[in-house]
């Protein structure tokens, strides 16, 4: 009706209109428009209104449409039980229609859909851990001839690979043969895939010593390709370390060497010295072949591995300083974190911190922090602390990077064998008592280097007076339990021996110890500590006047019967000066030793009071 009312309309403001009119809800109320154009401005006179009939149909589409929602009203009150549909109430039609779409998408596409699903299906079965052996089996039997002839085509499939694993893992040989049979010509393809090198892992781990001799012929001659791979280099670390022989492992570095040497691997050795004496003419070629390895290895990040570190290592023990020194760049320096644990790695990290400018040796530190506690524990790790201890001049740097770390674990680090050994070398630097040739030469070496310029023995006694009141004041409150094993108790005694500091709170705490429990005397520990004590030049005196003014006479002199104690009684009378010293010697006569046990120190202690 309003559209017929329009249609007679023309110009441009009944056409605007008709095209909103049935749209606006306040169609019916028209303002009044000031018109700035001179041209469309209507003129005086003339009214610019609507007209009736469309005035009418406007009010009677809005009747309509008020009747309509009065009549939705009226209904709802008569039926106010019916409900509105909730949510819940919905079936989902569109999800299952999706659904069902894919799975007929993926028939298509793949031949083995459906084979792929039977697959899946018994392997979440059978990875579970509370499933009998007897279900397991036929899980496994069943994933056998689902799989056999077809793992090739299925294995690049990357939800497929654990399925392999489990066959690997929990089938007899004669259930994993089959598999590498089939894999044995994609061995170096799987190497480099994301998910395939946990399959060439699992093949490794699982097989045979024949089955993985065919893995390595498969992939020898690929050795060098495949370390450079991100991927695949965890593949060929996990052979050379875990699986591979002597001559294995020779073969897998010599491809490293360059070609000429490749062709007579089976003379070589895989260290480097024996190559250079059987051909000293190759040893410029063979640095250059492993200076540029090293440099993508350090480049790729690759450093974690053993294998890498091994032929890193080979060129910073024979290439020459400045080279090595140009290669501890930045890079290098965030990764040796990585490697500082193993063997390998951490005399690389030595050779990084001597042969390294005083700049990059700062960086070496600052990447430390954090880590210090585990490296003073690990077999490796706390011989690259022991080098920067030996090497860095800038020993404030070390002092708040380093010491103080170790500082605030120190009950932690005397627990371990190779903390307690970083402590002594803290405390006594290359004791020939404590460390072993070998360590001793292996540091040694560091001596050159051209960088440190301080003169040794005052960057130690730097080191030294920092550390010391540290060390004797946690010592003081464990005298007990480090006297509870013969290590710790070296340890102690080492500190009373060397530290540079005040001794006075911890003699009082082994004397106190002494005072408590006289029997401890005899034990082994602190027959060792007590020993160490009254021979020590400067505080052998203190402590045995602490003895004698803080433990009765009657108690010393029954030390005597004992051998150990013995030992302890004849030092304390031969120090020179001690406290009641002719009283003690006097008593001892009056006791009667020659009566006690025979024992090597009564015998001594005899000699000594029958020339007093």
């Amino acid at each position: 009706m309003v559209k017929k009312a329009l249609a007679g309309k023309s110009g441009k403001y009944g056409k605007n209109l008709q095209k909103n009119g049935l749209k606006n809800k306040t169609a019916g109320k028209v303002k009044k428009t000031k018109f700035k154009s001179k041209k469309t401005a209507p003129q005086s006179g003339k009214k610019a209104l609507v007209s009736k009939e469309v005035l009418e149909a406007l009010k009677e589409n809005r009747k309509e449409k008020q009747n309509k929602r009065q009549e939705q009203l009226d209904e709802k009150k008569k039926n106010p039980s019916k409900k509105r549909k909730t949510p819940e109430t919905k079936e989902p039609k569109e999800p299952l229609k999706k659904k069902a779409l894919k799975k007929v998408r993926k028939a298509n596409e793949d031949n083995e859909y459906e084979n792929i699903t039977k697959i899946k299906a018994l392997w979440e079965k059978g990875r579970v851990n509370d499933i009998a052996p007897s279900k397991r089996t036929e899980i496994v039997a069943e994933l056998k001839e689902l799989m056999e002839g077809k793992v090739e085509s299925l294995m690049f499939k990357h939800d497929l690979a654990r399925v392999v694993q489990l066959l690997l893992r929990l089938g007899k040989a004669e259930d994993s043969n089959f598999i590498v049979k089939e894999l044995l010509p994609h061995v170096c393809e799987l190497s480099k895939a994301k998910y395939g090198k946990f399959t060439v892992n699992c093949m490794l781990k699982n097989s045979s010593r024949e089955q993985r001799k065919l893995i390595f012929k498969s992939l020898s001659g690929q050795f060098k390709k495949l370390t450079l791979h991100a991927e695949a280099v965890t593949v060929i670390d996990t052979l050379y370390n875990d699986y591979a022989t002597s001559k294995e492992r020779t073969e897998m570095i010599t491809e490293f060497y360059g070609k000429e040497l490749y062709l007579y691997r089976d003379l070589l050795s895989e260290h480097f010295t024996k190559v250079i004496e059987l051909y000293p003419d190759k040893k410029d070629k063979v640095l250059e072949e492993l200076l540029n390895h090293t440099q993508v290895f350090i480049e790729k990040g690759l450093t974690g591995h053993i294998i890498v570190q091994h032929l890193m290592l080979q060129y910073f023990l024979h290439g020459s300083e400045d080279t090595i020194q140009e290669l501890v760049t930045e890079k290098l320096i965030e990764q040796i974190v990585n490697f500082v644990h193993t063997k390998e790695g951490s005399k690389i990290a030595m050779r990084c911190l001597w042969y390294s400018k005083a700049k990059e040796r700062k960086l070496i530190i600052r990447t430390f922090k954090g880590h210090v506690k585990d490296m003073c524990m690990n077999e490796n790790s706390y011989l690259v602390l022991c080098a920067l201890f030996d090497c860095v001049d800038d020993t404030v740097l070390v002092k708040k990077a380093i010491l103080s770390e170790i500082m605030e674990s120190l009950d932690t680090i005397t627990m371990s064998q190779y903390g307690r050994l970083l402590l002594n070398y803290i405390l006594a630097p290359r004791a020939t008592k404590i460390f072993p040739p070998s360590i001793v030469d292996c540091l040694k070496v560091g001596d050159t280097n051209k960088v440190s310029k301080k003169d040794p023995q005052a960057r130690r006694q730097e080191l030294l007076t920092y550390a010391s009141p540290g060390i004797i004041e946690n010592f003081k409150d464990n005298v007990e339990s480090m006297l509870m094993e013969n290590t710790r108790t070296l340890l102690l005694a080492t500190a009373v021996n060397h530290a540079n500091c005040d001794l006075t709170n911890l003699l009082t705490a082994i004397v106190d110890l002494l005072a408590d429990d006289p029997t401890l005397v005899d034990s082994t520990t602190m027959h060792i500590l007590m020993r160490s004590v009254q021979q020590h030049k400067d505080h052998g005196k203190q402590f045995n006047d602490m003895i004698v003014s803080r433990i009765p006479m009657d108690v010393i002199i029954s030390w005597a019967k004992t051998n150990r104690g013995a030992f302890s009684v004849l030092r304390l009378i031969e120090q020179k000066n001690t406290a009641n010293q002719d009283e003690l010697v006097s008593k001892l006569k009056q006791s009667g030793v020659d009566s006690f046990e025979k024992c090597a120190g009564r015998d001594k202690l005899l000699e000594f009071l029958n020339c007093s």
